[in-house]
């Protein structure tokens, strides 16, 4: 290990890391963002990984207008068109909307 002062480099990087994830994404507004009642059409989605493929696979895709029905602790209940999904909070920071 390379030590750098009293810190270690590798522990320096992944302190920086952190700061660069804990950013917001360019002031972008999320689903996670949107309060009960509200609705907003889905602009993209910031980060393509499995979770986000399925709820594109159950409809909520690039377009469509959402509907925050409720806030359920680390869920969200939200409806497009004639159905309703529960995602994530984590799925939810991952779907920009405007």
């Amino acid at each position: 290990m390379t030590f750098f002062g009293d810190r270690s480099v590798k522990a320096e990087a992944a302190r920086a890391a952190k700061k660069v994830a804990l950013k917001p994404t360019d002031q972008r507004k999320t689903i996670k963002d949107l309060k009960v009642g509200d609705t907003a059409q889905i602009v993209d989605f910031i980060i393509e990984n499995e979770p986000v493929r399925k709820i594109q696979a159950m409809g909520l895709r690039r377009g469509k207008k959402v509907t925050i029905m409720q806030k359920l602790g680390r869920g969200i209940v939200v409806k497009t068109s004639n159905s309703r999904i529960v995602i994530t909070v984590d799925v939810a920071r991952n779907v920009e909307v405007k």
